[in-house]
């Protein structure tokens, strides 16, 4: 038997037997009728999901009538995949197939051809690969954290593959020969084409989805429903690609819900006496201050782009001698305590006095104020470490 060059995407021995027939059927077309030479009958025996056994039988009609079975000059058997790549290119008999390379129950197409003189003859049959399943531990958490919301994602997974027991009704396990693809689709109810493509190269492994394509386009679905509705629910789908099919696994969702009015103004009040001590810390460095206390004059929260906005009063008194000092500004800073500001807008003269010196601007950049939810990418971790804030931030007395 002659080696059955088995590599998918190899269509040359069939390719150049179809030509061959094409013209030995043009040359020959005048030397009586093609149906003189024919396919008896075609039989595919499937001993598994990875081993067939073919047999075909030719005929030839004679001149006076009647048929006998003829060996033809040439035969060749041809399997292909369903994109049409040769998966075997021989001659009839045992043939492998590496079904664990293939899709689910994907469409297989065997043809057989034979050339008698200037006469040739072919014949098909479909055949299917083996139903394939995916299981799979798969967890996601979502939002990652506090701080940055719906911007990072956690996704577990630990894949099994596994293949119907041929002729039975169990499952086996079974391993492609080259690497498959697992990716994770995430959208947003409403907004099923806002979808991010999330490649899984690990067991577990942390997204920032900023920086994955489609993400203004997601974010914009979550924040929009956010305002319509008051909630968003976001899907992770994972998937499998075998072959040319992506087989779907498992599905998780989550229900984002805006937080209450009550939730939003303690957020604010944190972030306001955040704000405040970092301005102490920054205008009073020795002695130091002895009481303090901060007045919310307005505040807003602007949702589509999670600001805050508060205006409030700061009073102190510091120094030997306990010296009174008062300023009134403008706090704007994300909801995750990131892009602070502090705007001056009017001081006691000693105030003034000590902003000038240790301020210069009339806009002081806040440090980070939820640094305890600070998650930095993998990359910068490291890096930045050394740079991050380590004082511990003290509460400073209100009054409201």
């Amino acid at each position: 038997m002659v080696p059955a060059d088995t590599r998918r995407g190899n269509r040359y021995g069939s390719v150049l037997l179809a030509l061959f027939l094409w013209a030995v059927t043009l040359s020959g077309a005048g030397c009586g009728s093609p149906d003189r030479f024919a396919v008896e009958s075609l039989r595919v025996q499937r001993i598994g999901w990875d081993t067939l056994n073919i047999s075909v039988r030719f005929m030839q009609r004679s001149a006076v009538g009647g048929s006998v079975a003829v060996a033809p000059d040439l035969g060749d058997v041809t399997v292909f995949d369903e994109r049409f790549d040769t998966l075997y290119a021989g001659p009839p008999g045992r043939v492998a197939i590496h079904d664990a390379d293939l899709g689910n129950e994907e469409r297989l197409l065997l043809e057989v051809c034979g050339l008698l003189g200037a006469f040739s003859s072919c014949d098909q049959e479909h055949l299917s690969a083996s139903p394939k399943r995916a299981l799979s531990d798969f967890e996601v958490t979502f939002p990652m954290d506090s701080t940055y919301g719906y911007e990072r994602a956690l996704i577990t997974t630990r894949i099994a593959l596994e293949r119907k027991v041929y002729g039975g009704q169990g499952w086996e396990p079974f391993e492609p020969t080259s690497r498959y693809q697992r990716y994770v689709e995430t959208w947003v109810d409403g907004s099923s084409e806002a979808k991010l493509r999330l490649p899984i190269q690990r067991s577990v492994q942390r997204f920032i989805l900023p920086r994955h394509s489609g993400y203004r386009d997601f974010r914009y679905a979550i924040q929009s429903s956010m305002l319509d509705t008051d909630s968003a629910t976001v899907h992770f789908d994972l998937f499998v690609e075998l072959a040319n099919e992506s087989l779907p696994v498992q599905s998780r969702q989550f229900v984002l819900r805006n937080k209450s009015s009550s939730e939003r103004e303690a957020e604010m009040r944190t972030l306001v006496e955040r704000a405040g001590q970092q301005i102490l810390d920054r205008l009073e460095r020795f002695p130091g201050v002895r009481r303090a206390y901060v007045f919310i004059n307005d505040w807003s929260y602007t949702a589509l782009d999670r600001v805050y906005k508060a205006e409030f009063e700061l009073h102190w008194q510091a120094g030997f001698q306990g010296v009174w000092s008062d300023l009134t500004g403008e706090m704007q800073v994300r909801s995750d305590g990131e892009l602070g500001t502090f705007t001056l807008i009017r001081a006691s003269e000693r105030a003034t006095e000590r902003w000038d010196e240790q301020v210069r601007t009339p806009v002081l950049e806040l440090v980070h104020l939820f640094p305890d939810q600070q998650v930095l990418p993998p990359d910068d971790r490291d890096r930045d470490q050394e740079f991050a804030p380590d004082s511990t931030i003290l509460e400073v007395p209100r009054e409201f």
